[in-house]
């Protein structure tokens, strides 16, 4: 029997969220599953005492003695009536255990395009847990790679069981947590009211001329946060000690009349404006922190002799 060429494991970025094995019918393997997502980039603001610049600490409080009490020794609690609960420990819930706790049986696969987007909450890697059920893994991975469709499973995480769906990636899975149906607000509350409106054919064709023209294959690097970059930017001036230049915003153009502001829009796509508007809107996009310069009378001196000096050479 031929012997698989040892490899070297890179080193996982966190601890799984959960841990267990995935089932298939009879077929099951030990399994892993992570956060896809990563907010360690984000920027997080604590609140200060303004007068100090110290960081504010919260306390657990009785709201009855108004005690201290350390977070090490609360318990959580039901309210069954007005101020009286049912306590619950940690050991206790830790002990509260089924099935979907440490295995994630896959009770059914439906077609792709079947789930309702809203249904789709936060995505998971959901990887191998060892070398010895990895030809299972493989085996229930390639068979819902053919089939094209989603495994919908469960598993508890944060002590919560949440439906997950399952579908191949590369050489594993991803996992999206379902919200459940009673999360979903009704459409009808917010659509009913909408009135029909009464679009005619010329504009709906020229309007989808315009959907044609935005086209594209979606990249996510192009959508980056802009408002974190601001307030980044807004974080580096203070360090500098230097003014943040305000941002310009171009106002909204007011629509007259639709086929106007249609014809507008699509002349405007046929004159191959992909970029900025304006060099301005450049400027601010390419603009970093290092640029910003403390507003000084001196500055705006030496760009009048700019000028004067322009107007000079235009005379000779």
């Amino acid at each position: 029997m031929a012997r698989r060429k040892a490899r070297k494991k890179k080193t996982l970025p966190a601890r799984p969220l959960w841990r267990g094995h995935l089932k298939l019918s009879l077929v099951s393997c030990p399994v892993a599953l992570f956060n896809a997502i990563s907010e360690s980039e984000d920027i997080h603001l604590h609140f200060l005492n303004p007068d100090t610049g110290n960081r504010i600490r919260y306390q657990s409080i009785d709201a009855e003695t108004e005690d201290v009490v350390e977070r090490a020794d609360l318990v959580k609690g039901y309210e069954f009536q007005k101020d009286r609960y049912v306590t619950l420990t940690n050991d206790e819930l830790d002990d509260l255990k089924i099935e979907s706790s440490s295995v994630m049986t896959i009770e059914q696969c439906v077609e792709d395009g079947e789930i309702d987007p809203r249904y789709f909450e936060r995505a998971y890697y959901l990887i191998p847990d060892g070398d010895a059920g990895e030809d299972a893994f493989a085996v229930i991975r390639d068979a819902l790679q053919k089939s094209g469709f989603y495994a919908i499973t469960r598993a508890v995480i944060a002590r919560k069981e949440r439906v997950i769906a399952l579908k191949p990636c590369q050489k594993g899975f991803m996992g999206w947590a379902l919200r459940e149906a009673s999360d979903i607000r009704d459409t009808d509350t917010f659509f009913d009211d909408i009135e029909a409106g009464r679009a005619s054919r010329d504009e709906v064709s020229i309007a989808l001329k315009l959907v044609n023209q935005k086209k594209g294959r979606f990249d996510p690097d192009k959508f980056d946060d802009r408002y974190e970059k601001r307030l980044r930017q807004l974080i580096d001036a203070k360090l500098e000690g230097v003014e943040l230049e305000p941002e310009e915003i171009e106002e909204e153009p007011k629509v007259i009349n639709l086929m106007d502001a249609l014809k507008k829009s699509l002349s405007q796509g046929k004159g191959g404006r992909r970029g900025p508007s304006n060099d301005n809107e450049g400027a601010r996009k390419s603009a970093s922190v290092h640029k910003l310069t403390p507003r000084k009378k001196t500055a705006k001196k030496k760009t009048a002799g700019k000028k004067k000096t322009a107007k000079a050479r235009k005379r000779a």
